[in-house]
């Protein structure tokens, strides 16, 4: 996505035409666990053995909970598309169009300023650290919002923008969405969707059968798409859904971590060379994802809509775009070498983790934040 400088003088903040926020707070709080899935993910071991030496029961299951956090980028997916689709449908009806300058630039407002500090960061880093490298090409990749591409060409970076890929893969999706949402009417947007949805499948089946490697499976926008087409399935479909008990929210929710689990420990990303496996594993991810969304919709249980809960879910990029930076901090103050003290430098560094996004947060984006909404013809979020 690319709004120049130009289109950002031409575009005059606009009023908010409709008086209510777009808000639910049960999305701050479901946002937070997702962030909290992918911490957990990137700072513990996936090998049984390691829950074995701590005297853990059943150390298998460890090791697979701990892999499946990784999908907490799915229902990341599934909430942007969501959310995105709830507000252009909702300005849409309320304005009788879509004002796209006036959304790249609030999305320009939202994203840019936290994704090219972290760049800076990761850029220096690189140059004063043994441990972080950052080549050229990644940080090429980032600045063109092709970041996940090139992770899938390269593999993983060691850095700590590494997470930066998924924001690629969103701005790939702002930059197509909104288009199809002004021209499409609900019909076209729901057959969209839907072949979206098939199209992932069909990719990932494509590219086991051309045997490349698996991180154009794992990063590729083509393959990991479907999480949000349910996103955007729920939000056209949201007030015709059934209400939901408590016990058949329960069930959608246990039952996607139960999915993730699953899929993690015995179908995705295992050891040797990509394989068929790869397919029904992340597909079931993916659904367990929207189920999951499905389930916590308009919920108003206190574990998603807590006072605390919800202000980490408000910084919740900032927990995701940081916590490599508040981990990597840990290490370097604490030199972890055994398991206990490995579990006490990941502790730390989720701590400081807290802190460099409430700090991000207040001195970073919020200044953008309230700038955002002065284009913004739907309000969302309150700062």
């Amino acid at each position: 996505m690319s709004v120049s400088a130009e289109v950002l003088s031409e575009v005059a903040p606009v009023k908010a035409l409709v008086s209510r926020r777009f808000y639910q707070p049960e999305l701050d709080g479901l946002r937070f666990f997702a962030f909290l899935g992918v911490f957990v993910c990137h700072t513990l071991p996936f090998e049984a053995s390691f829950y074995h030496g701590l005297h853990l029961p059943m150390p298998w299951l460890w090791g697979g909970i701990v892999k499946a956090g990784a999908a907490g980028v799915d229902l990341f997916f599934a909430l942007s598309a969501f959310l995105i689709t709830s507000l252009l449908l909702r300005e849409r009806e309320e304005t009788g169009d879509i004002a796209l300058k006036s959304f790249y630039i609030r999305r320009i407002l939202r994203i840019w300023p936290l994704y090219f500090l972290v760049i800076g960061i990761g850029i220096v880093l690189s140059h004063t650290m043994v441990n972080q490298k950052l080549q050229w090409y990644y940080v090429a990749g980032y600045l063109l919002f092709v970041g996940n591409w090139v992770h899938a060409v390269f593999g993983r970076p060691e850095s700590i923008v590494f997470p930066l890929w998924t924001v690629s893969i969103e701005e790939q999706f702002y930059l197509i969405w909104p288009l199809l949402v002004k021209k499409l009417e609900r019909r076209g947007l729901i057959i969209s969707a839907i072949v979206m949805f098939l199209l992932a499948t069909a990719f990932r089946i494509g590219f086991v059968l051309a045997g490349v490697s698996g991180g154009y499976i794992y990063y590729g926008s083509t393959a990991r798409c479907d999480s949000m087409a349910l996103g955007i399935l729920i939000a056209l479909f949201a007030d015709q859904l059934p209400k939901l008990t408590a016990t058949a929210r329960l069930l959608l929710v246990s039952g996607g971590i139960v999915g993730w689990i699953v899929s993690s420990a015995w179908l995705t990303d295992q050891p040797g060379p990509i394989s068929m496996r790869e397919v029904p594993g992340r597909l079931i991810i993916s659904l367990a994802a929207g189920a999951m969304l499905y389930g916590c919709l308009y919920t108003r249980s206190k574990l998603f809509t807590g006072a605390w809960i919800v202000q980490l879910g408000k910084v919740s990029y900032g927990l995701y775009l940081l916590h490599l930076v508040g981990l990597l901090l840990a290490k370097s103050i604490l030199h972890p070498v055994s398991g206990t003290a490995l579990l006490a430098s990941k502790a730390v560094g989720f701590v400081l983790t807290l802190i460099l996004a409430f700090a991000s947060y207040r001195w970073v984006e919020s200044p953008f934040l309230r700038l955002k909404d002065r284009f913004a013809r739907v309000l969302s979020r309150p700062v």
